[in-house]
């Protein structure tokens, strides 16, 4: 057979798709050949799996899991990375400037071109290396978007990379095996790309014994383009270019260019393809079944529909058949950073309350299971024999439309085939993103299954009325046995994902046991006997984190904390998320330690960055509401227009939260002893202070209680204001202008008299707690900047929203444009009638209502006129205390 001569040099023909014919309705014939395994492909057409992407703060908060609740970090890396059919098997790190390169910036590993390489203050790193321990076998690759300023020339990046793949070797005992020279999301430099490729394989400066035999076999990807990748020409035509290269990839597109180009790299010139940036889930898969929009006209999608799991199912399936990619990388795999942050919800786990050890898993991952768990993915060794399976482009078709969302609701074909090289086994992945059950017959020749085999049918779905929402995740649904024709018969329901196999995977536990449920998510209440909810002097000598052990099991072995997360001159504090610049806990002469941001307009340069803005970083919970946080500042650099530091209250994200002009309530202190209180940006008050040291320690302090903001600065309030459009809830923030700024002592308490936080913030499709009455539409796939990115609004007057709850009251917040009037009930009374709303946007509150007595209530708003949008409701605890 001629793919069988690939290894030999010779030129194997490109694959047809799978013909499709099937009308809805139609039974789809699919001819599973073991004629068509192409054994001798062992790069183009092995299925290589999944990837986490971990870049740009998305991993900001996985450390302090590591340090608050290891046996969260550890379940979440054996979930991910362990068993025999790991889900993930590759870990791409983005390699971060100090700079907001969309959801925030990533710490650089060199903040000046003689600094030693530091991998540990970068998550993504210590990430890899604990995947690594757990599956040995873990592709570890990085690439860059924008560079430390120092980095200017094509040979100070060689550097760069050089010495911090060393650093991470050195560090953590794995050589990464993939690099991007190039930049990413832009056209490849072919000329660079090829140049970088020789440093790699005939750099013989600087190493250590043995390690330059593991760096010369580094390979190297092009380009991570956004869109359909504009080198495939330059690699079909050029020799060269493919010796240099050993995978092409590019991002949020499933299809080849007009010539082909990625198909005959797969199939004729045995390389990889990837879809190297895709796009995991856009909401919460537990809620999701709870929308009604017609999609495109039965009410409600399960686990389908616009931004779903099946979505995303369907993306792999035509990714594969257009373009032959057998590798996708999910940015982010892990939501590891505050609500708010851009790109939020948009990931298959979310990990965002360190301080509870609280985690979401998403459907999403029962579905990229249904790839994994019925194959040997990954990547062949060099003989050949790992046994990895071969997608078979022949019993694979896609028949949904759209790159980026990939839209299958057309009732149409859409699966894929995965076979073992040597013929033993096969797994076919059917994929029905439509209102419409689906009927299959399934085909296989030339296999050695034995005699009178059954094939299995494992099914994940939505909840049927009445079950737990996950009762149909992963389900042995059926033993198949095959009709007089040979052929094995399935019918696929509507939303659901089904994989027909021959494998047997019911003593495999890693694929029987479900997903883990999610409990309640405790509120950051850290010390709630002396009223503090969260107090940090970035000193932590005597703290010590655990090692993960090979099984993902935590052992007793412990490592120092500050060591661990970067050391003495810059380690990543408990709790922050950096948007922009460089927080890290420092030790200093004076004070011991700080809290210090790194990136110096003097001493380091201020490198590019996606989203621009100055430092700044959050911490803290979403949900706290009433409270004063003060922290104590200190410049080290003489006054100057741009040299100021600033506390914020009320932080919720948003498109603006990059910069301090999207921080809610703002306190900025410049070096000059010039004040400002900023809302959103906008200086409400300003002033001077006496006789003010610019070399001394100051502090700020902000008080935000209902409407009403107060401004501290050396304990003196400098003003007050209330806000006629107030924003309730939300983290504190710190910021700062690009010059070296020390913190202090940050400390954020409780007000007397005031609640604290929101006993619960519920999403609006929390149907078991909120219950709608009327006309209401129910969405998912919304904005990023949106709880789950889904939303309730209402469809006229006499809508209905009712909560029964333990509290003194509840917010409803959302985007509104406060057109909404409400009737107001209170355990069935009406206690007040055409109640107006406020314009409103994401995570503020658009009305509130408040000082219940505390107990057990039943509150119910009737829209009477106008439009209300409900993002989220939340409930006002019982007690202040």
């Amino acid at each position: 057979m001629a793919v069988f001569l690939l290894g030999y040099g010779v030129i194997a023909p490109s694959y047809p798709a799978a013909a499709v014919v099937a009308e809805p309705g139609q039974t789809i014939d699919v001819a599973v050949n073991a004629a068509d395994i192409a054994a001798g492909n062992v790069n183009g057409l092995t299925f290589k799996g999944f990837g986490v992407l971990s870049a740009n703060s998305t991993s900001a908060l996985l450390l302090d899991y590591k340090a608050q609740h290891p046996d969260s970090y550890a379940r979440l890396l054996r979930i991910l990375f362990g068993g025999e059919h790991p889900i993930m098997t590759h870990v791409k790190i983005e390699m971060g400037n100090d700079r907001n390169n969309s959801t925030g910036p990533d710490p650089a590993t060199m903040r000046w071109e003689t600094e030693p390489a530091d991998v540990a203050r970068a998550p993504g790193f210590q990430l890899a290396a604990d995947a690594k321990r757990i599956n040995p076998d873990l592709k570890v690759s990085i690439l860059r978007w924008n560079a430390p300023a120092w980095a200017d020339s094509n040979d100070k990046i060689y550097r760069w990379y050089k010495d911090t793949i060393l650093a991470a070797y050195r560090a953590y005992g794995f050589m990464v095996d993939y690099v991007n020279p190039g930049v990413n999301e832009a056209a490849a430099d072919l000329t660079w790309t090829k140049r970088y490729a020789n440093l790699v394989r005939t750099d013989t400066t600087g190493f250590r014994p043995g390690e330059a035999d593991r760096y010369h076999r580094i390979k190297i990807v092009i380009s991570d383009e956004a869109g359909i990748g504009t080198f495939g020409p330059s690699m079909t035509a050029d020799a060269d270019l493919r010796t240099a290269v050993a995978v092409a990839g590019y991002h949020y597109n499933t299809d080849d260019d007009s010539a082909g180009s990625f198909k005959q790299l797969a199939e004729q010139y045995d390389k990889e393809v990837w879809n190297s940036e895709a796009q995991a889930t856009f909401s919460n898969s537990a809620f999701r079944p709870n929308n009604n929009t017609p999609d495109p006209t039965v009410p409600g999608t399960g686990l389908g529909g616009s931004g779903s799991a099946l979505e995303m199912a369907n993306t792999v399936v035509k990714g594969f058949v257009m373009s032959r990619r057998t590798h996708f990388v999910y940015q982010p795999a892990i939501g590891s950073f505050y609500e708010g942050g851009q790109y939020a919800f948009k990931e298959l786990v979310s990990a965002r309350d360190p301080w509870s050890g609280w985690m979401h898993y998403d459907a999403g991952l029962a579905v990229l299971q249904h790839f994994t768990s019925f194959a040997a993915a990954g990547w062949e060794n060099d003989t050949g024999t790992a046994g990895i399976w071969r997608a078979v482009p022949q019993a694979s078709a896609s028949t949904a439309t759209g790159t980026n969302p990939v839209v299958g609701r057309n009732g149409l074909p859409d699966y894929l085939t995965m076979a073992a090289p040597d013929a033993t086994d096969f797994s076919t992945v059917i994929v029905n993103d439509s209102e419409q059950a689906k009927t299959y017959r399934i085909r296989p020749s030339g296999f050695r299954l034995g005699e009178s085999p059954r094939l299995a049918a494992w099914e994940t779905r939505a909840a049927d009325p009445g079950q737990a929402f996950d009762a149909n995740y992963k389900r042995h649904v059926a033993d198949l046995a095959a009709g007089p024709d040979g052929a094995y018969t399935v019918e696929v329901k509507p939303y659901a994902v089904v994989t027909v196999t021959s494998l047997d995977v019911t003593g495999d536990p890693q694929w029987t046991a479900p997903l883990p449920v999610e409990g309640e998510r405790p509120v950051l209440d850290a010390d709630p006997a002396h009223g503090v909810l969260w107090a940090d002097g970035f000193d932590y000598r005597g703290k010590t984190v655990p090692v993960i052990g090979a099984d993902g099991s935590v052992t007793n072995r412990r490592k120092d904390f500050t060591a661990s997360r970067g050391g003495d001159t810059g380690a990543d504090p408990l709790y922050t998320w950096d948007r922009n610049g460089a927080f890290e806990a420092v030790r200093v002469n004076d004070r011991e330690y700080v809290l210090r941001q790194q990136v110096d307009r003097e001493a380091t340069g201020v490198g590019r960055a996606w989203n621009d803005g100055e430092p700044i970083t959050g911490v803290g919970d979403l949900r706290w509401t009433d409270y004063q946080a003060r922290v104590d500042v200190r410049f080290e650099r003489g006054p100057a227009a741009d040299n100021y530091a600033a506390i914020g209250a009320r932080s919720t994200g948003g498109g603006s939260s990059h910069s301090l002009n999207g921080t809610p309530y703002a306190l900025r202190l410049g070096s000059d002893g010039t004040w400002q209180f900023r809302r959103t940006g906008t200086t409400v008050a300003g002033g001077t202070l006496d006789g003010f040291d610019p070399a001394g320690w100051h502090r700020l302090a902000i008080r935000v209680t209902g409407n009403q903001v107060t401004g501290f600065v050396d304990g003196r309030p400098v003003f007050t204001w209330s806000d006629p459009a107030p924003f309730l809830s939300g983290r504190v923030d710190l910021a700062s202008g690009f010059h070296y700024t020390r913190f202090d002592n940050l400390r954020i308490e409780r007000v007397p008299g005031f609640h604290p936080y929101y006993a619960e913030l519920l999403d609006n499709l929390q149907m078991n707690d909120l219950i709608y009455g009327g006309g209401w539409r129910h969405t998912n796939g919304r904005g990023m900047y949106e709880y789950h990115r889904s939303a309730s609004t209402s469809q006229g007057a006499g809508a209905t929203l009712t909560s029964t709850f333990t509290g003194s009251g509840l917010d409803i917040l959302g985007p509104n444009d406060g057109s909404a009037r409400l009737d107001v009930r209170v355990d069935g009374s009406l206690v007040a009638t055409d109640q107006p709303t406020r314009a409103s946007t994401n995570f503020q509150q658009t009305f509130d209502l408040r000082d219940l007595p505390p107990g057990r209530h039943t509150v119910t708003l009737e829209v009477r006129s106008g439009t209300l949008a409900v993002d989220a409701v939340g409930i006002r605890t019982n007690s202040w205390r």
